[in-house]
């Protein structure tokens, strides 16, 4: 092989290794940009991540405050109910008054009768 020869031979493996790096340069542009819409997808999800985090600890505290709420709905259903016990005891108090007026008046009126009918016989013995 002649240095002419040897020199050709050179060049083409030259170029061949130019051409290679320049398919390697555009690959690793590519890798590069590819690289960089990954960065952003990433920054867009932390940022999404975040707001979702922030609704979640909206969510959170609204939880809190309806707990709070129902704890305090027991308490007054409780309170009802402690309340709706003393008007039980009181209706019966009440009723058992009102019997109890009943039965007085009942007995005055039967003795008022017993009075009238006693004084009429009475009257009737006497005359």
């Amino acid at each position: 092989m002649t240095d002419s020869e040897k020199l050709d031979l050179l060049l083409n493996e030259i170029q061949n290794m130019e051409t290679k790096m320049r398919n390697m340069k555009a690959e690793i542009q590519k890798t590069r940009g590819e690289t960089q819409d990954l960065r952003t997808e990433t920054q867009e999800m932390r940022a999404e991540s975040q707001e979702m985090h922030a609704e979640i600890q909206g969510l959170w505290a609204e939880n809190q405050d309806i707990k709070k709420d129902i704890q305090e709905i027991g308490r007054k259903v409780n309170r009802l109910e402690v309340g709706q016990a003393e008007l039980k005891r009181e209706i019966y108090r009440i009723d058992r008054k009102i019997s109890d007026t009943c039965n007085l008046a009942l007995n005055a009126w039967g003795q008022g009768v017993e009075n009238r009918i006693y004084r009429t016989h009475s009257e009737n013995i006497m005359a």
